[in-house]
């Protein structure tokens, strides 16, 4: 169900050359799941990437054209750090995008400057 939705969005947007401003629904994991099961679900491309795709603003969601998003999305880049661990030091988080977003979002701060 979840990849035929994904697929149709990618199809409608083909279709007219157009982005279509969708939020990716992901479908939920049954509670009593083991853990490995868990961690499997949770870290999918699937997951993964709906979990990505709704951390984005709306200024970037709803780009018309593949140009005026590929602008939008560096310039809402632009304003997380990219700090990779370094073996040996502490880092401030995983430097995931969701760990910036979350902690950004956290302390009051505006999704696009």
């Amino acid at each position: 169900w979840y990849q035929r939705r994904v697929r149709e969005a990618v199809v409608s947007t083909q279709s007219t050359g157009e982005r279509l401003s969708i939020r990716a629904e992901v479908p939920s994991l049954y509670s009593g799941a083991q853990k490995s099961i868990s961690n499997k679900y949770f870290n999918s491309f699937g997951v993964r990437a709906a979990r990505l795709w709704n951390a984005l603003p709306r200024e970037v969601n709803t780009a018309k054209t593949l140009d005026t998003f590929k602008v939008v999305l560096g310039r809402w880049l632009d304003q997380y750090p990219d700090n990779p661990p370094v073996k040996g030091y502490k880092t401030q988080n995983c430097n995931s995008i969701l760990d910036w977003v979350l902690e950004f979002r956290a302390k009051g701060g505006s999704d696009i400057n």
